[in-house]
């Protein structure tokens, strides 16, 4: 006949441990189980319909079962008496912050297959000890969230921000309204006075209003980069460092400024335009943004600039033609000239991730393009 269980024997090691009095490590247990609480409850809340979300459920249920800690926890340890203790005493250790609202959202969206599959590499920010408790935090999460959804395809973005608009109420703020094709909010103001970002419709977008998008953004975004001609040397341009961001405003002011100053009507207009249109379309993620992505939709615009005058100057008569390398590798060879740059994520191997700049040909002159492009293992 089997003895029956103590007390201690059926209550599980959970339930002994969180009702052992005095104990240290019961408390920073009981921490532990508070926080995983708070991230389960906001998991459930925010995807109801999960596969995982009975057992989800059922799991919570069996830790609401567990018993609260309702004692203070020492703060030394105890010796026998009449011994001196060498140790000195541990400060009280508070509980983690559960993680909830946009921070739960974002690490969502981090280990998700969309980021994976459209954003490899893109990391979550570091709490930051300095910060201003959560507020401090959740403004960085919540930049790293609206910025990585630019580089997802829109079908995929689009649930996301439907959630980041019920679950998160980011600060009233000034808002930073720019040009573009779309009526957008990228992203929402900061605590610290940052603006938002926002574009505005408008009939016409210049390459002058893309630029500037390029430049507001690369204030924040901390995996941008640029890859441009002359100035890139192989490593990784981040534009939200001041040096790097500096050089690359000069280099694209002069571009811009080289267009706007050419005749019109003349092919020295079309050359400058390529090469501004280069200015604007090098500055990437690695690996870029996915096709349908709002980085990719931002290349189209730029590059629909160049491929307007183009034909513009055909209709005059001119012997002008502008491509735009193929979508295989293999095909797009034929228009660039050995400085493509060659990433190992993204897309599929042997895929063309992005166009940095077009192939143009004036007259017999020929000046070849140059992309990112996913190499075959």
């Amino acid at each position: 006949m089997t003895a029956p269980q103590s007390d201690a024997e059926a209550s599980g090691p959970w339930d002994q441990l969180l009702r052992t009095e005095g104990s240290l490590i019961a408390s920073v247990a009981a921490a532990g189980l508070d926080g995983l609480r708070g991230i389960l409850r906001a998991a459930l809340a925010a995807a109801p319909a999960d596969e995982g979300a009975a057992a989800c459920a059922a799991l919570l249920t069996e830790l609401d079962r567990l018993p609260d800690l309702k004692f203070p926890a020492r703060t030394a340890r105890q010796v026998p008496s009449g011994t001196a203790s060498t140790l000195p005493p541990m400060p009280p250790q508070p509980p983690p912050a559960p993680v909830t609202g946009i921070a739960a959202l974002a690490r969502e969206l981090a280990m998700s297959a969309q980021a994976e599959d459209f954003a490899a590499g893109a990391a979550l920010p570091g709490d930051d000890p300095d910060a201003d408790a959560r507020r401090g935090d959740e403004d960085r999460y919540r930049r790293w969230f609206h910025l990585t959804l630019l580089r997802l395809p829109e079908r995929y973005a689009a649930p996301w921000r439907r959630r980041a608009a019920e679950a998160d109420r980011p600060g009233e703020g000034p808002w930073r309204t720019l040009r573009g094709w779309a009526d957008e909010e990228l992203l929402p103001p900061s605590a610290d006075g940052r603006p938002g970002i926002r574009t505005a419709r408008e009939s016409s977008v210049e390459l002058r209003d893309l630029a500037e998008l390029v430049l507001a953004l690369g204030e924040y975004d901390e995996a941008l980069c640029h890859l441009l001609d002359r100035l890139w040397t192989g490593g990784s341009s981040q534009l939200v460092t001041d040096e790097v961001r500096h050089a690359y405003r000069g280099e694209l002011s002069r571009r811009l400024e080289l267009m706007e100053r050419s005749a019109q009507g003349g092919t020295e207009r079309l050359r400058a335009c390529v090469s501004a249109d280069e200015a604007v379309c090098s500055v990437t993620h690695l690996p870029p943004g996915a096709p349908g992505s709002w980085w990719q939709r931002l290349a189209e615009e730029s590059h629909g600039v160049a491929f307007d005058l183009c034909r513009e100057m055909r209709a005059t008569g001119l012997n002008v033609e502008a491509v735009l390398p193929a979508r295989p590798y293999r095909e797009a060879r034929s228009h660039t000239q050995g400085d493509d740059v060659r990433l190992g994520a993204g897309g599929r191997p042997g895929d063309t991730l992005t166009c940095l700049r077009l192939w143009l040909r004036v007259d017999d002159q020929v000046f070849p393009g140059r992309v990112v492009y996913r190499g075959k293992e």
